[in-house]
């Protein structure tokens, strides 16, 4: 199985409230702010489902908005719920039955606009881009490569000893649900970090690739991402 295929399934995530994004966020589920006069979550989809037209949303803080407007567009879409907002590792975990071999997972407050340049034969990858933003790398995870395979993530590293940024797509097949299920709460943020998902397969000798991405990509955290998103999407 390749990774554009139909029958794959792209795991969108979009939970999550957004707090550092208020006030806008106390009215609008973050994924349905609007730019150019569709949500966020427009331009994620139609994105993905050049690889899947299989979508399932992983929702929670103001659901409802995400499922109204996902309900109207041409994709065959399913919904679960993350009870308690425990990390991206724990959102995934919640899409296990769903899962029959491989999955996309990606954020849903992400607008970006390229291609990926997926490697031969790849069994599991993370996106990553090259940057010379050092301050973007520290506010995301660093990515170290050798071999054409990642040996090592880092959430949110102090200091950054190379220009690969993690990105919020990652393509896994069946076996991340075990490595979810051995990962503790990080003691970061108490959450099931994927970073740290990632790393125990990494260490169990998983082999994950790096995807890398070309083109423009911005993780939308903060107001002053939305006007920067315009130039993007």
């Amino acid at each position: 199985m390749t990774w554009i295929n139909k029958d794959l399934k792209c795991v969108v995530l979009c939970a999550g409230k957004g707090e550092r994004i208020s006030p806008i966020s106390n009215e609008t589920q973050k994924v349905m702010i609007k730019l150019g006069g569709k949500p966020i979550i427009h331009y994620v989809i139609d994105y993905w489902k050049k690889y899947s037209n299989n979508f399932i949303f992983v929702i929670g803080y103001k659901k409802q908005q995400v499922i109204e407007y996902v309900k109207k567009l041409p994709i065959n879409s399913e919904f679960v719920e993350q009870k308690e907002l425990k990390g991206i590792g724990n959102a995934v975990s919640y899409v296990e039955d769903f899962i029959k071999d491989k999955l996309i997972v990606v954020l849903g407050d992400c607008i970006f606009r390229g291609e990926f340049n997926f490697p031969q034969n790849m069994k599991q990858g993370i996106g990553v881009y090259k940057t010379n933003n050092e301050n973007y790398i520290k506010q995301n995870y660093l990515v170290k490569i050798k071999n054409e395979l990642v040996y090592e993530v880092k959430e949110k590293p102090k200091k950054v000893v190379n220009n690969y940024c993690g990105m919020g797509f990652y393509f896994f097949d069946k076996r991340v649900f075990n490595y979810i299920k051995m990962t503790n709460p990080s003691k970061l943020r108490n959450e099931i970090e994927i970073t740290d998902v990632i790393q125990n397969m990494i260490n169990s000798r998983e082999e994950i690739n790096p995807v890398f991405f070309n083109g423009n990509y911005l993780n939308i955290t903060s107001p002053e991402d939305i006007e920067k998103a315009y130039f993007i999407q």
